[in-house]
């Protein structure tokens, strides 16, 4: 065996070198190169533009390409408005080397400014680009014109503090119910409205106040919306103003002023003048001193708001506004028998309660504070009541708590009309 090896070698390794010769010559004729090169342009999210943009704005789109071969000539840009079906070319940007180290590419930014089309119109842009021999290779984007300037109006206005007959007085809260971009939507197809109007995202609503010839000043700024995404359709929605401090008897006006951010828009729109009327003051403030003896709690456990006097164990329980009614395991539970409410507040509102601040306290808390029992009544505690459910209100704070082996004393300041 070792016999035939060596002596047919030689005649192996010439077979072998014949054939490799032969298929290196097969490869050059398969892969002869033919034509010129089309220019390389790369794929880069830089370029993709927003879905919709205003007339006059400005979208940059950013080429990401290299030449190999013939080097690039120039860049084309092209666009085609609704509704017309041609292509015109609008820029001719001659090739200028711009090596982005980051990107590993030639770079260049188009900056390619809205003309002027009707709303909704697609609009396609075109970026070719072409070496120098002849061939080219584009990238296309196309998007919706959008009206850039928003629209607000106010649709109602109520005093969610006072009662509806009430006057308006500083500190009442005054809604506004608004509607931004009447009509509009932030996005379009084939089958949207014709009456329907795109508009750019509404992105803040600021909120200004101007009381009697004092100069304007902002009262407050909210995002749109308060989360999520930022849209240009219709809104509706209410703004809650208080009327400033110190305002009394003098012409208060709100204004509202919806912003885009880009293009920078505004609109607004003014509220009618309101001018407040003085706060009702409330009464000195009146001790009281509520007392349970006994296990039912006596003749001195319970107090009628409305006629400003103790109300007896034989009264009925619907003159009981506020009670204590045990004193178990040393804590005082003092409460409503009727349809009385208590929210719980602070001493500053206390010092300054006026009644129209201590209604606007209870009415805007929420329904879970608005409580008909206190478990455990402290000394310091300050309370607003509702006295059942009309438009009395009264506050009181907690100034004095004894007890004995047999009762409890709670001494209350109490503040009423």
């Amino acid at each position: 065996m070792k016999h035939i090896l060596k002596r047919y070698a030689p005649l192996l390794l010439l077979t072998l070198s014949g054939l490799i010769t032969s298929c290196d010559d097969e490869l050059d004729e398969n892969y002869t190169e033919v034509g010129p090169q089309l220019p390389t342009v790369l794929a880069n999210t830089s370029f993709t533009p927003d879905t919709k943009y205003a007339v006059g704005e400005t979208v940059p789109l950013e080429i990401n390409f290299a030449s190999q071969g013939e080097p690039i000539r120039e860049v084309l840009v092209l666009q085609k408005v609704e509704p017309s079906r041609d292509s015109v070319v609008v820029q001719t940007i001659p090739y200028q080397p711009a090596y982005s180290r980051i990107k590993r590419a030639d770079t260049l930014v188009v900056r390619y400014v809205v003309p002027q089309a009707a709303n909704k119109a697609i609009i396609r842009v075109d970026v070719r680009v072409v070496s120098q021999n002849g061939q080219s290779k584009t990238r296309s984007a196309a998007f919706r014109v959008a009206e850039p300037t928003p629209t607000i109006r106010i649709n109602s206005v109520s005093n969610v503090t006072a009662p509806t007959a009430g006057p308006v007085v500083s500190g009442d809260v005054v809604r506004y119910n608004l509607t931004l971009n009447v009509n509009g939507v932030t996005s379009a197809t084939a089958t949207t409205p014709a009456t329907s109007i795109l508009y750019k995202d509404l992105d803040s609503l600021i909120t200004y106040v101007r009381v009697g010839t004092t100069a304007e000043r902002r009262l407050l700024r909210q995002r749109l919306p308060a989360v999520g995404a930022q849209t240009g359709a219709a809104t509706t929605l209410n703004v809650d103003a208080p009327v400033p401090a110190n305002s009394a008897g003098q012409a208060v006006t709100f204004r509202f002023e919806a912003k885009v951010r880009t293009p920078a828009r505004t609109a607004s729109v003014s509220s009618a003048p309101i001018t407040p009327a003085a706060a009702t003051a409330l009464a000195a403030v009146r001790p009281i001193t509520l007392s349970y003896t006994g296990t039912t709690g006596g003749d001195q456990a319970a107090f009628n708001f409305a006629t400003f006097s103790a109300a007896t164990a034989a009264d009925a329980a619907t003159v009981k506004d506020i009670a204590i009614t045990s004193i178990a395991t040393n804590q005082v539970k003092l409460d409503a028998l009727n349809t009385t409410r208590l929210v719980k507040t602070t001493a500053a509102v206390y010092n300054a309660a006026t009644l129209n601040s201590i209604r606007q306290t209870y009415l805007t808390a929420t329904a879970a504070n608005q409580v008909a029992s206190v478990a455990n009544v402290l000394v310091g505690d300050v309370y607003v009541a509702r006295v059942r459910g009309g438009d009395q209100y009264v506050i009181f704070t907690v100034t004095g708590l004894n007890r004995t082996a047999t009762g409890a004393s709670l001494i209350l300041d109490v503040k009423a009309l």
